[in-house]
């Protein structure tokens, strides 16, 4: 079964009145100053210290990567140049020797290079380890002193200071009214 709802607002009216007025008054002497407080404006920086222990670190072998790079790039070419030539060496050496009667090149080759490591001569080295580098900035007085200003302007006015507002009255409408019709199956639409 079909229903007829109905929704319906009054239309509504809105009224502004201003009440006229009129004011009087005499104009106070107005003062116009500009102050502004003397400050010192003066601080001392923080002292500070500052302590590199690079020199003695690095002494320790605990270097940074620009220093190992600089010290072991150019020893890491050197050391493929030698290991390379003295491969070169030896598979020469194995080419003109390696069939000849009595000969057992490969375990010449072990010898000699045992025999190479077993004479190399070990060094120790005593050195004195650098103090770490040590600067102390002490704190500094920085700044100006500001010593500031004051002036002041006194205006007046001769005249009284007279406004008048007239009155008004104004009637306009708020909401417009409406009629609103719709159907709904099996049952009143009342929320709508």
């Amino acid at each position: 079964m079909l229903y007829l709802n109905i929704r319906h607002t009054l239309p509504r009216i809105g009224i502004n009145m201003h009440i006229s007025t009129l004011s009087s008054r005499i104009v106070k002497p107005k003062p116009q100053g500009d102050y502004q407080a003397p400050r010192s404006n003066l601080g001392y920086s923080q002292p500070s210290l500052e302590i590199n222990s690079y020199p003695s670190r690095h002494s320790y072998g605990h270097s940074t990567m620009i220093d190992f790079a600089r010290q072991y790039g150019g020893q890491g070419l050197s050391d493929v140049k030698q290991t390379t030539s003295k491969h070169a060496q030896d598979t020469w050496d194995i080419i003109d020797n390696a069939s000849r009667k009595g000969r057992d090149i490969f375990a010449e080759q072990a010898h000699r290079r045992l025999s190479s490591e077993i004479s190399k001569q070990r060094t120790l080295v005593a050195q004195a380890i650098p103090d770490p580098e040590v600067t102390m900035h002490p704190s500094e007085l920085h700044g100006e002193t500001d010593p500031g200003h004051h002036s002041v302007k006194i205006e007046t006015s001769s005249t009284a200071d007279v406004k008048y507002n007239p009155g008004k009255f104004e009637i306009y409408l708020q909401d417009r009214g409406s009629i609103r019709m719709w159907t709904s199956e099996g049952h009143y639409d009342i929320y709508a």
